[in-house]
């Protein structure tokens, strides 16, 4: 079973295989339903949550620093620590320059924008939290030949410049253009937040309550831990499970309930 957790470990268990987390729940899932980690489709799932029309692609807020020969993406995500009234002042101004270029952008949270470019041009982009810390030249190279979207961070760089607001955002990062193909069959079961967004994803999802069968199930999709019932966390801790929260991954052995055992057995005596 792959359990997904929206948010983030703060004791790593012992005896543990790591994995790789990709750093949100929405991308943890799309990458154990089997779409590439480097090219997932995160914005057409959140075009198909919020019917829009059309395609649309991922911005993500971003406060990144320029050398004389580099780019460093410094920041991203809740390291930004914005708060959602502060995301949505610079949304709309940013909305309000790219509505003369006819292009649209939808609001889902403060660390991710949509884009909706009508001229659908071409994007090789990587998910911006692979990108933290790392050299952006040979990624701008890449983003397509015809210079565009190097050109529009560029600008985005400069209308975030030009504004007195104080903010930790300086520039915005386009990727996730990929499609999702047809809906998987894979079982999974979900939240009430996330059960809208994983039926995008699947013909098999079902809401999560208490009276669940977690061996039917392939997928466990929760915003937290505390969700999930006593005797479903005390089930997954006898089960081979893969856990993804947000800032770890890792697959736990069934045989770990019997080490924990085996200690409480020692220390009673």
């Amino acid at each position: 079973m792959y359990l997904i957790i929206n948010s983030e470990c703060s004791s790593i268990p012992e005896r543990i295989k790591p994995l790789a987390s990709e750093g949100c729940a929405l991308l943890n899932l799309l990458h154990c339903l089997g779409y590439d980690a480097n090219n997932p489709p995160l914005g057409d799932l959140l075009r198909r949550a919020y019917n829009l029309d059309g395609e649309w692609i991922v911005l993500s807020p971003i406060h990144w620093q320029a050398t004389h020969n580099d780019a460093l993406i410094m920041a991203v995500g809740k390291d930004l620590a914005l708060q959602d009234a502060d995301a949505r002042l610079w949304f709309e101004l940013f909305e309000e320059y790219l509505a003369a270029e006819d292009m649209r952008l939808h609001y889902h949270n403060a660390e991710t924008w949509l884009l909706h470019d009508p001229q659908r041009r071409p994007l090789n982009a990587k998910p911006v939290h692979q990108l933290l810390r790392k050299s952006l030249m040979p990624e701008l190279a890449q983003l397509d030949q015809s210079l565009f979207w190097q050109k529009f961070i560029t600008e985005s760089q400069m209308l975030f410049a030009s504004k007195p607001n104080q903010s930790s955002i300086n520039g915005l990062w386009p990727w996730g253009n990929a499609q999702l193909t047809e809906k998987k069959t894979a079982a999974i079961c979900a939240d009430e937040a996330f059960l809208t967004l994983a039926q995008q994803c699947s013909s098999q999802v079902i809401l999560y309550h208490p009276e669940v069968k977690l061996k039917e199930q392939k997928i466990l999709l929760v915003s937290d831990y505390s969700v999930l019932s006593k005797q479903h966390q005390e089930e997954l801790e006898k089960m081979h499970v893969h856990w993804y929260w947000n800032n770890i991954a890792y697959s736990g052995s069934a045989n770990n309930w019997l080490i924990r055992l085996w200690r409480k057995l020692i220390h009673a005596n």
